[in-house]
């Protein structure tokens, strides 16, 4: 049964930030910590892209429907799955033999997704080399996405799902081939595809956009998700909320205005204080959005919603 996104904001915490723990022991302590959600990382810890199957898939629903939580997205963005250095290969690597190493794995992600039941699954360009050119990178993303979207296509209509129950979101990352939310959006324009979403996060917005907060609020209609965390001095370093100089409260007034997506904390470096780093996330952001102290309704029964083919803004 597909696990969808929540009527009103919700909170959930990445389980990257939970590498010392398996799978369930990573549901069991955010659930015990008061969260709504999990974003459950593609990682040899949690979901094995190598190894993971049904039998897995199905531990992981019991554990989830014992603890209530959900499982709202699938972020598939470990840096070390294929290579000692970080991100590599990318989707945009010269290499064609390394570029297809990297889409087997994202198509893993994908099947793996559509297994648990998670409504997004999200992914990145990874970094693009200096001699390739911007056009060759665009072209050589749009064949993995098209490769992309017919294995998600043929995961759900296996899976006897309809679809939209899971969707595709793409995540901008700093010094990537697509690290600002325009530059994805201009992916979705030409893809056109209903079953494509922007994943935002605040933080890699805080470090590449002159206009963090205005980029965050254009987006918004076309964001299935939104990673949070502090950022210091614009510095990609990944803090507690709180700890850095992001205007949370302002940030916390644009979402108010009709964003109905899950907001999921990101501490990937915080996993040795992960239980003070939960907690002390969860205190300070149900604070500062207004939106997480609502009570909300999950229908687990209703496909995602599909975005229409309209234009998307850019920045």
């Amino acid at each position: 049964m597909p696990l969808t996104p929540p009527s009103t904001t919700r909170l959930a915490y990445n389980a990257n930030g939970l590498r010392s723990l398996d799978v369930g022991d990573a549901v069991r302590t955010l659930a015990d910590l008061g969260y709504d959600g999990i974003e459950l990382s593609l990682n040899h810890q949690h979901v094995d892209p190598w190894t993971f199957g049904a039998a897995d898939a199905d531990r992981l629903r019991a554990t989830l429907e014992r603890t209530g939580l959900v499982a709202c997205s699938l972020a598939t963005g470990d840096p070390h799955l294929l290579s000692d250095s970080p991100f590599e290969p990318a989707l945009v690597d010269p290499d064609p033999a390394e570029r297809a190493r990297r889409l087997d794995l994202l198509q893993r992600g994908v099947r793996a997704g559509v297994l648990i039941g998670v409504p997004l699954v999200v992914f990145s360009s990874g970094r693009r080399r200096p001699e390739v050119p911007a056009a060759q990178a665009d072209a050589w993303f749009d064949e993995a996405l098209a490769v992309l979207l017919d294995t998600l296509h043929d995961a759900l209509d296996a899976a006897g799902l309809p679809r939209g129950s899971t969707v595709l979101g793409i995540e901008p990352e700093p010094g990537f081939h697509y690290q600002t939310n325009a530059e994805v959006a201009a992916v979705m324009e030409r893809t056109g595809s209903p079953d494509l979403w922007l994943s935002q996060d605040l933080g890699h917005c805080v470090v590449v956009e002159d206009d963090a907060l205005g980029s965050l609020e254009r987006h918004l209609p076309f964001t299935r998700h939104l990673q949070v965390e502090d950022i210091a001095d614009r510095v990609h370093a990944h803090l507690v909320p709180g700890d850095g100089d992001v205007d949370f409260g302002a940030v916390g007034a644009v979402l108010a205005a009709g964003y109905e997506g899950w907001v999921s904390v990101e501490l990937y470096d915080h996993d040795p204080v992960h239980r003070e780093a939960a907690r002390r996330s969860r205190e300070f952001l149900r604070e500062a959005f207004p939106g997480l102290r609502a009570p909300a309704t999950i229908d687990l029964t209703a496909p995602v919603p599909r975005r229409e083919r309209v234009a998307v803004p850019r920045s």
